[in-house]
C-alpha cells in the first residue's frame, strides 16, 4: 500500500534524531487483512477514492515521489508483491542492513516508477540499486523455505499485536516496559511521548 511507503519514509527519518532501534519487518498484508476481516481499497469505492485524493496530499507533504499506478487493481490484487516479500524477508536475514534501502527502491519501483516489481529482473535491479553485496544469492534464497518461513513468521507476530493493516507499527520503551502498536503514523506525537523525545526538529524531505 502506498501508506506503507509513507509509513516507512517517515519512520527512517525519526530514526536517527530519535535514536530508534528500527527494525523492519516485510509481512504478507493479504494474510493480515485475511485474518483481521479488513478488506483493499478496490473493494470499497469510498475507500478508494478517498485514498486516491489523500496520497497526493500525503505525498506532497512529505516530500515522496508517489505517482498513481496507472492500475491499481491489477498491480495490488492481481500481480500482488509475493516474490518481493520474499527476496525482503531474504535480505532481513542475510543482508539485515541493506533492508531499509532495499524496500526503499522497491517502492519506488512500484508507486514512482509503475514497474512490476514481481519481475525478478526487476527484483535484481532493486537489489543492485540498495547495494546488495551478492545479488544472485539473495534472489536464490529468497526461492526457499527459510526466507518464506521468515515472511511468514513476521506475518504471524503482526497478527499477534492485532494488526489489521499496512503500514504497522509497534513501539517500545524498554525502560519504561511500554509498548503500543499503531496503523496510523500521525500518531508520531504519542510515539513521541511514549519514547520521550521531540517531533518539532525533523525535516520530511525525502531520504
Amino acid at each position: 500500500a502506498p501508506y506503507a511507503w509513507f509509513g516507512f519514509e517517515s519512520l527512517c527519518r525519526y530514526q536517527k534524531p530519535w535514536d530508534l532501534d528500527l527494525q523492519l519487518k516485510p509481512m504478507n498484508i493479504w494474510k493480515v487483512m485475511q485474518e483481521s476481516g479488513n478488506t483493499g481499497p478496490w473493494r470499497n469505492p469510498s475507500k478508494f477514492s478517498y485514498m486516491n485524493r489523500d496520497t497526493k496530499m500525503v505525498s506532497e507533504m512529505l516530500n515522496v515521489p508517489y505517482k498513481p499506478l496507472a492500475n491499481f487493481v491489477e498491480a495490488a490484487s492481481v500481480r500482488g508483491s509475493f516474490p518481493t516479500l520474499k527476496t525482503l524477508a531474504a535480505c532481513q536475514i542475510l543482508y539485515p542492513d541493506h533492508l531499509e534501502e532495499l524496500s526503499r527502491q522497491s517502492w519506488l519501483g512500484l508507486y514512482s516508477k509503475d514497474i512490476d516489481i514481481t519481475d525478478e529482473a526487476n527484483i535484481r535491479q532493486f537489489a543492485q540499486a540498495a547495494q546488495i553485496p551478492d545479488v544472485d544469492r539473495l534472489i536464490e534464497f529468497s526461492l526457499g523455505g527459510e526466507a518464506k518461513q521468515q515472511l511468514v513468521d513476521n506475518t504471524a507476530e503482526a497478527v499477534e499485536s492485532k494488526c489489521f493493516g499496512a503500514p504497522w507499527y509497534t513501539v517500545t520503551n524498554l525502560k519504561l516496559g511500554k509498548e503500543r502498536s499503531s496503523l496510523d503514523m500521525t500518531e508520531l506525537k504519542c510515539w513521541a511521548g511514549l519514547l520521550g523525545k521531540s517531533t518539532w526538529d525533523i525535516t520530511l524531505t525525502m531520504s
